[in-house]
C-alpha cells in the first residue's frame, strides 16, 4: 500500500501540470495532497534516516513562511497571498515524500522517472512533428495556446502551459534521471528535448548560466575553459553565417540574435527579459530594504511594479504575482527570516555530488529556480529530497565498504 501511495504522489509530482478538474492555476494540487499523505507513510524513515539539520531547515523555512503569512495576510488572504504560503510550505512536503519512495523502492522511483521522461519526450515530438495541440488538454484552459505559441515561432508546449516550463521541467527530470539512476545519456536527451523541442530560450539561458556557476564554483582546473567563451561566440558566428542548421529552428533564431547583439537575450527576447529582470529586480529589492521583511500581501508588491518599472526603462515587463524569482521572492517578503534556512537548502542541495555532471545539473536547476519559477513547485523539494537519499546511499556504501575492508587488514597484519 506504501508503495501505491508513494508512486501516485511521485507521478503527480513529475506531471506538475496536468489537469483532472480544469483550475485556474498553472499546477494541479493533486501533487502536494498525495504527497502529505506519502509524507506521513514515510513518517518512521524520515525518523530514522532524514538527517536532523535539513529536518530543520525545511521545517523552519515552512515555519517562517506560516508566520509571515498570518502577520501579513490575517484572515481575509486573497487567493495569490495562499499561493505566497504555498512557497514555504511546500519543499518540506515534497523533499519528505521524494525521500521516502528514495530510500524504500528506489528502483521503482528510477522506473516512474524513466516512465515520466520518455512520456514528455514522447507528447513533445508529436506535437512537433503531427499536431501541436496533441494532448495539450491535459492543461486545461491553458491548451487553447498551444497553435498559437507554435506559430509564433516558439516551441511545443509539452504537457505544461508554456514552453519555457516545459524546458524547465525537463531539466528537472534530467536532474532526476541521474540522480535517481545514473541515467545520463537519457538527461542528456532531456537536455536536448528543453532546446529542440520546447526550444526555450529560458531554458537555453539556464544551462548556458548553470555551466557558467558550475565552472566558477566547482569547475577546478576546468575553470579554464572559460577562455573559450570569446572563441565559442565566433563559432556561432561561423554556424550562423554559413547557415549550418534550419533557420526555422528558435535556437538558431536566438543564436543568431545573439551572435548580432550580445545583449539581445536580456533587452529583447520578452521571456529571457523578465527572468532576468526579476533576478535583477529581485536582488536589488532585497539589498535595498536592508535584508528586512517586505510581508506576504499582494499589495505591497503591486505599489512597487510601476516605479520599479520607470527606474529600469529596459524592463519588458514585471509579474504581478509577485517577485519574478523562485528564490528571491524568499528573501523579498521574509528577508534574512527566510534566506537564512533557504541558503542552507541550496548549499546542501549543491555539496557532495557524485559527478561533475550531475554538479552541473543541479547548479542549472537552482538557476531556474532563481528565475520566475517557484519552489512550491514539485521538483525543487523532489530533488532535494533525491539529493538527501543519494548521499545517504554513498555513506551506507562507504560504510560497508569500511566494514569489508577490516578483516582484510586483520589478515594482513597476522601475516
Amino acid at each position: 500500500m506504501r508503495l501505491i501511495i508513494y508512486s501516485l504522489a511521485l507521478l503527480f509530482c513529475l506531471f506538475p501540470y496536468t489537469q483532472i478538474l480544469d483550475l485556474d492555476s498553472y499546477t494541479q494540487p493533486y501533487a502536494f495532497l498525495l504527497s502529505i499523505i506519502a509524507s506521513g507513510a514515510a513518517f518512521a524513515r524520515l525518523r530514522a534516516y532524514f538527517p536532523a539539520r535539513d529536518a530543520i531547515a525545511l521545517i523552519a523555512l515552512a515555519f517562517t513562511g506560516l508566520m509571515g503569512f498570518l502577520i501579513s495576510s490575517g484572515t481575509n488572504p486573497t487567493f495569490s497571498e495562499l499561493r505566497y504560503l504555498l512557497i514555504y510550505v511546500s519543499p518540506v512536503v515534497f523533499a519528505f515524500a521524494s525521500f521516502g519512495i528514495a530510500i524504500e523502492y528506489p528502483r521503482a522511483a528510477d522506473r516512474i522517472i524513466v516512465f515520466a521522461t520518455l512520456t514528455w519526450m514522447a507528447v513533445g515530438i508529436i506535437q512537433t512533428v503531427i499536431d501541436p495541440s496533441f494532448a495539450s488538454q491535459f492543461v486545461g484552459r491553458f491548451s487553447a495556446a498551444a497553435e498559437v505559441v507554435v506559430e509564433s515561432g516558439r516551441g511545443t508546449l509539452g504537457l505544461a502551459p508554456e514552453p519555457t516550463h516545459f524546458g524547465f521541467h525537463m531539466i528537472i527530470l534530467a536532474a532526476a534521471l541521474v540522480l535517481m539512476g545514473g541515467r545520463n545519456w537519457l538527461s542528456l536527451a532531456c537536455l536536448v528535448t528543453a532546446l529542440i523541442i520546447a526550444r526555450s530560450s529560458s531554458a537555453a539561458l539556464a544551462l548556458g548560466l548553470g555551466a557558467l556557476i558550475y565552472l566558477v564554483i566547482f569547475g577546478g582546473r576546468a575553470r579554464w575553459l572559460l577562455l573559450l567563451v570569446v572563441p565559442f561566440y565566433f563559432m556561432i558566428g561561423l554556424i550562423v553565417e554559413a547557415h549550418m542548421l534550419p533557420q526555422n529552428l528558435r535556437i538558431v533564431q536566438l543564436m543568431t540574435d545573439f551572435y548580432q547583439d550580445p545583449l539581445y537575450p536580456v533587452l529583447s527576447d520578452a521571456s529571457a527579459n523578465q527572468r532576468l529582470g526579476g533576478i535583477y529586480v529581485g536582488a536589488k529589492q532585497i539589498i535595498v530594504q536592508g535584508f528586512m521583511p517586505a510581508g506576504m500581501s499582494e499589495e505591497t508588491w503591486l505599489d512597487l511594479i510601476g516605479p520599479i518599472m520607470a527606474a529600469n526603462p529596459w524592463l519588458i515587463m514585471l509579474s504581478e504575482a509577485g517577485v519574478p524569482s523562485g528564490i528571491l521572492i524568499v528573501g523579498f517578503q521574509l528577508g534574512l527570516f527566510g534566506l537564512i534556512p533557504l541558503i542552507f537548502i541550496l548549499y546542501r542541495m549543491l555539496s557532495g555530488l557524485r559527478s561533475h555532471y550531475e554538479t552541473f545539473l543541479l547548479c542549472t536547476m537552482v538557476f531556474v529556480f532563481f528565475s520566475q519559477y517557484m519552489i512550491s513547485t514539485p521538483g525543487f523539494g523532489v530533488i532535494y529530497g533525491m539529493v538527501i537519499a543519494r548521499r545517504l546511499y554513498a555513506a551506507r556504501a562507504a560504510e560497508n565498504s569500511n566494514r569489508a575492508a577490516i578483516p582484510t587488514r586483520r589478515l594482513i597484519a597476522a601475516t
